[in-house]
């Protein structure tokens, strides 16, 4: 809310989400014809199991953590009851939060907003009829009533001001600029790589190896008092993580760092997040995720359906470990798989129970692959405080002895950059290479070179389209359009 300032909203479409940020204004207007659906929210798991099945591909997943759900679209059919008991654990805190924000912005109790909303909202009069919009009317007819309450003369244009201009306002006027002190922002957005892979867009996702130059130049700057790390990552290679993890400790043990979680910073991004001094999450950031998953893909039967064949000579008991994608593991090869799997798990575990000052058998009660949101990570210790980037800057300012009453000058050592990259470049019409082509796709949208420390891509539908849904019906969909 502006101080100060009066603040409207209007919602020609109006579901759950546009909703609900348009409670935090004083004013709600919807034309005549808005489509209106407020029916609650939902969360959904795909499985795509049959699909692969289909077509002859098949899955060898080794997951560790019983809620580590990651690698559960491509190996089961149906979802585990461990990953419905967190999914519905998720999905009624975020339906409660919705309710009591909603609730409290409009003077409503809860149980009022609650039957409204299974009674299901279509219809724009009915939200004018029951108080939760302040009239209907059409744009032309807010802009009037815009020019009334600011003396604007009917026959003179209204002063406006677009997202793109409003947003390069000057630093200094909204107080992240204007002091001698200087705080580091590092900006990480999402799934993490090691290093920058053919199939990836240009900087797009993490890139381990360019962020840690990043982290470098901060630590060895003498003009930055403290450095923020802005996480936005649903993980992805283990790797890639522990070595981000190592510079941010490094980092920290120069000046403070404090981790800001954004929509999500769970497995690897929680991974990320325990090198700093401090860890602020938003009430719903989804966080934790604590576990890992890696497996390969079996390619045999749709080498045979294309007429393809790949033949090995290898040295050594387990060199075809992970070269042979057109044979299932063999037992000893299976054993030691997963060995491996539970040796990253419990690198993950163990350092982030050194990280939260937790034993060992404590954090594992919280993790085992769990995801939580950022109020029930507080209250289980994986996080230290609840707010956003402000909070981030204040707990910064108190660690790097700087007055919460100076101003500080935010720097931005890396750009905001997309939170999904795009991975797929497109099958070519030709077989050529096949072999290489499918299982590098395939690798790279879930198990990349080796451990993952990742997320699963489920989605809440209604209140927010989670953007790192799995892409790879568009991999079955191209790969076989193209055979």
């Amino acid at each position: 809310m502006l101080v100060g300032k009066f603040v409207l909203a209007y919602v020609p479409l109006c579901q759950e989400k546009e909703y609900y940020l348009a409670c935090a204004c004083e004013e709600i207007y919807a034309p005549p014809s808005a489509y209106i659906s407020l029916f609650g929210l939902t969360v959904q798991a795909s499985f795509l199991r049959g699909v692969l099945d289909n077509i002859g591909i098949e899955p060898q997943v080794e997951r560790i953590g019983k809620y580590k759900s990651a690698g559960d679209q491509l190996a089961r059919r149906t979802i585990s009851e461990e990953n419905c008991e967190m999914l519905t654990a998720l999905l009624d805190n975020i339906y409660t939060n919705w309710l009591d924000k909603v609730s409290s912005a409009k003077g409503k109790r809860r149980e009022d907003i609650e039957k409204l909303i299974n009674e299901g909202v279509y219809q724009v009069d009915k939200l004018k009829e029951e108080g939760l919009i302040s009239n209907i009317i059409y744009d032309d007819e807010i802009i009037a009533m815009l020019k009334e309450r600011l003396g604007v003369k009917s026959d003179k244009d209204l002063p406006m001001v677009d997202y793109r201009k409003y947003s390069q306002v000057r630093k200094w006027t909204v107080g992240i600029s204007g002091g001698k002190e200087l705080i580091a922002i590092i900006r990480a957005s999402g799934s993490i790589s090691r290093v920058e892979s053919q199939l990836s867009v240009s900087n797009s996702g993490i890139i381990a190896e360019k962020f840690v130059e990043k982290i470098r130049n901060v630590r060895e700057s003498k003009k930055f008092k403290a450095a923020i790390i802005r996480i936005d990552s649903p993980g992805g290679d283990a790797l890639a993580s522990d070595l981000m993890w190592r510079e941010i400790r490094l980092l920290a043990a120069s000046k403070p760092v404090i981790a800001s979680m954004s929509d999500v910073a769970a497995s690897g991004g929680y991974y990320m997040a325990m090198g700093a001094d401090a860890i602020v999450a938003e009430s719903l950031t989804l966080t934790g995720s604590i576990g890992v998953v890696t497996g390969k893909f079996n390619l045999g039967k749709l080498y045979e359906k294309i007429g393809f064949n790949k033949e090995i000579i290898s040295r050594g008991k387990y060199a075809e470990l992970l070269a042979a994608e057109q044979r299932p593991f063999r037992p000893d090869e299976a054993e030691l798989f997963a060995k491996s799997a539970q040796h990253a798990y419990k690198q993950f575990r163990d350092k982030a129970a050194l990280s939260r000052s937790m034993a060992v058998e404590k954090m594992e009660e919280v993790a085992q692959g769990r995801v939580w949101t950022g109020n029930d990570a507080a209250s289980r210790g994986l996080v230290d405080a609840i707010g956003g980037l402000s909070r981030a800057i204040t707990i910064a300012k108190m660690k790097a002895n700087i007055s919460q009453d100076n101003q500080v000058t935010l720097v931005e050592i890396t750009r905001p950059i997309p939170s999904l990259p795009e991975i797929l470049l497109g099958v070519g019409n030709s077989l050529v290479g096949a072999d290489k082509t499918v299982k590098e796709l395939l690798q790279t949208l879930t198990f990349s070179e080796g451990v993952q420390a990742r997320m699963d891509g489920i989605m809440f539908q209604k209140f927010e389209e989670y953007p790192f849904g799995n892409p790879i019906l568009s991999i079955i969909k191209d790969f076989l359009t193209s055979l």
